[in-house]
């Protein structure tokens, strides 16, 4: 999905694990449980898991990072982590998170790298491309596993 040497955006998906059915109501307990998915796949150390919230919150007090469409992509950087790493959680019912069009957040897509790489907007431009497309959003919300989800986000 992306041309740039060294980066690939499907194998960073294919390590992320994926939270279906979510049923937290708020920003803060939704990034807690994707915080928990990483840590259980082994993807974050737990004794990282706190500084990595931190990061994260920094980020969201810096501006709320949930987009149009019931998107919202929370992100902070951690020199911790080399490359880039990613939770995502579906809420059908959604979430207020303030987005821009006011609409509940239902999609969430955690992101972690490191401060020095640029591979954070590789990434969050590849997943855009696929998140624009409204059909790929409503199989996001329909899908009952992981594969379902990553093969939408992949393309």
């Amino acid at each position: 999905m992306t041309d740039v040497p060294g980066f690939d955006y499907e194998a960073i998906l294919q390590t992320c694990p994926v939270v279906l059915g979510m049923t937290e109501n708020s920003p803060e307990t939704v990034f807690s449980r994707l915080f928990d998915a990483l840590v259980s796949a082994g993807r974050l150390s737990s004794d990282l898991c706190e500084k990595a919230r931190a990061a994260v919150n920094a980020r969201e007090a810096a501006g709320c990072t949930a987009l149009a469409n019931g998107i919202a992509i929370p992100h902070g950087y951690m020199d911790e982590v080399e490359s880039p790493i990613a939770a995502i959680g579906i809420n059908p019912q959604g979430v207020d998170c303030a987005s821009i069009d006011g609409q509940p957040t239902r999609i969430f897509i955690l992101l972690l790298n490191h401060l020095g790489s640029r591979d954070h907007i590789r990434f969050l431009a590849a997943v855009n491309r696929r998140l624009i497309l409204s059909e790929v959003r409503e199989g996001l919300l329909m899908a009952q596993s992981r594969e379902e989800v990553l093969r939408l986000l992949a393309g």
